[in-house]
């Protein structure tokens, strides 16, 4: 893709104690968007609790209630540290899981992209070819150049939350070794099943989980955002 070389310098500080600093520094409640592994988010949620005072909500990129891609059931960010997941879930802050379900349906069509790759502006040309760099899914494949917004979905989730669908939803991460290892489990049954009923309600997390997309919607911000 040719990115060009940074003109600026690493922070001074790890990531955990810059999170720390500007999080408690900011005026108003923060909203966190990770778009990897929740390991820094989980670090610093353990090692500086009174952070959580001062985040809004935590707009995550990860996890799946139907099909992974790590694994048949779990989706990469979460995979690569379940516990960092299941740590970030449980902390007490609002939180919305933006996963695997809506991330994939986000697709900007061929067209669009090749106008992007043929811009003059340097940003918008960048866009164009990280779209064009893959198809987002199989799905698109007669299609080689569209491409999927990928983890800027969260952001657009942040900017315009009218345009996902979410449920409040029992979540648990499942931290087992084994096939379902780094598996968001969400509990969409209406009522207890026979595992309640024996053996007792566990205390599990509940998340604004992502359920549909307005699909023309994100796509429309996205292009009106890079080409502004």
């Amino acid at each position: 893709i040719g990115l060009p070389a940074p003109t600026r310098a690493p922070a001074d500080v790890d990531a955990v104690t810059l999170l720390r600093r500007e999080i408690l520094a900011s005026p108003r409640p923060v909203t966190l968007i990770p778009t990897a592994p929740l390991t820094n988010i989980a670090l610093l949620l353990r090692a500086h609790p009174e952070v959580t005072g001062n985040i809004e909500r935590i707009v995550f990129m990860g996890g799946a209630v139907a099909t992974g891609n790590a694994t048949p059931v779990a989706e990469f960010n979460v995979w690569h540290d379940p516990e960092a997941a299941a740590i970030a879930l449980t902390a007490g802050v609002p939180i919305t899981m933006y996963g695997l379900d809506v991330f994939q349906r986000v697709v900007v069509p061929g067209a669009d992209v090749r106008r992007l790759r043929a811009s003059a502006e340097p940003g918008a040309r960048l866009a164009g070819d990280l779209l064009a760099h893959r198809p987002a899914t199989p799905d698109v494949a007669a299609d080689s150049e569209a491409g999927g917004i990928g983890d800027a979905g969260a952001v657009c989730t942040v900017v315009d939350p009218a345009g996902i669908t979410t449920s409040l939803l029992p979540v648990e991460v499942s931290l087992a070794p084994g096939p379902t290892r780094g598996q968001t489990i969400v509990d969409r049954r209406a009522r207890p099943g026979e595992s309640e009923i024996h053996t007792g309600m566990r205390e599990q997390a509940l998340v604004d989980v992502a359920l549909d997309v307005d699909v023309a919607r994100f796509v429309k911000l996205y292009l009106t955002t890079v080409e502004r």
